[in-house]
């Protein structure tokens, strides 16, 4: 009898998780995206998801033009600042050879990100790490001015802020572990060809600790987000000239501050 109440009770457990689900994919819905001939979905259960969904084949069109140029099957890709994966899911299914490694330390976005590989099948082709990279390694601060997922402009420091870079006021904090992007590479093996970083605000600080991994021959190209100050900007535009870059496409009516960078041969 024991042992019959006890399955019961595991069977009810079991049914009742598949009608949480349901309700929660009712309540928070997947939407598909159609970009470029690709077909995928994000999750969609906020303003800001909404807003990204709605957006994806307009807001930057030059980081689609990126993958899907630079980009070779067989290339391994650090998408650093990967926020909820919107362009890391579009790399993985635009290159199914290529391996995508994802950089996001924020809670509420890494869950968003599992989930938009995992409900895209993409598991295999995609590593998460939760980790900030950055100039040195030890225990930073995210300061965060909004909670919901899908947000961006919080910054990493070593210093507890009142307001981020982008002059935001400061809602939440987290504990953050950070690496520099050649101790990661050392450590783990894993060596891009290509590279996306849009960490909004810290680019220099991504930059400095990446001199070796940057400078490797089978380094090829970066599309960076440019930092908006003109002397940080210009930092940034020295380190990857001296890893043997060059600025290879930038928005000249300054509508857009990513830019790309590839190596000149």
């Amino acid at each position: 009898m024991a042992s019959l109440a006890s399955r019961l009770l595991t069977r009810g457990r079991f049914w009742s998780w598949h009608i949480r689900h349901a309700v929660l994919q009712a309540v928070a819905p997947r939407r598909k995206v159609l970009s470029r001939g690709l077909t995928f979905t994000l999750q969609c259960d906020n303003w800001i998801t909404h807003y990204r969904w709605r957006t994806y084949n307009t807001k930057e069109p030059e980081t689609h033009d990126w993958i899907d140029a630079r980009m070779r099957d067989g290339d391994t890709l650090f998408d650093v600042g990967a926020n909820i994966g919107v362009y890391t899911v579009y790399a993985a299914c635009r290159h199914p050879k290529a391996r995508i490694i994802a950089f996001e330390p924020e809670y509420a976005n890494l869950h968003l990100l599992r989930d938009n590989i995992v409900c895209n099948r993409l598991q295999d082709r995609v590593t998460v790490f939760s980790i900030a990279l950055g100039s040195r390694a030890g225990i930073s601060y995210l300061n965060i001015h909004e909670l919901l997922p899908g947000a961006a402009l919080h910054t990493v420091s070593d210093e507890v802020l009142t307001v981020t870079r982008a002059r935001r006021p400061v809602v939440w904090r987290e504990g953050v572990v950070s690496l520099p992007l050649d101790g990661f590479c050392e450590q783990t093996g894993l060596w891009p060809n290509c590279i996306k970083i849009d960490v909004d605000g810290t680019e220099r600080e991504v930059l400095e600790g990446g001199r070796r991994t940057l400078s490797a021959p089978e380094f090829r190209t970066a599309l960076i987000e440019m930092p908006d100050g003109g002397s940080e900007r210009a930092a940034c535009a020295r380190l990857l000239e001296a890893a043997g870059l060059r600025r290879q496409w930038h928005d000249p009516s300054g509508a857009s501050p990513n830019e790309v960078w590839v190596r000149e041969w």
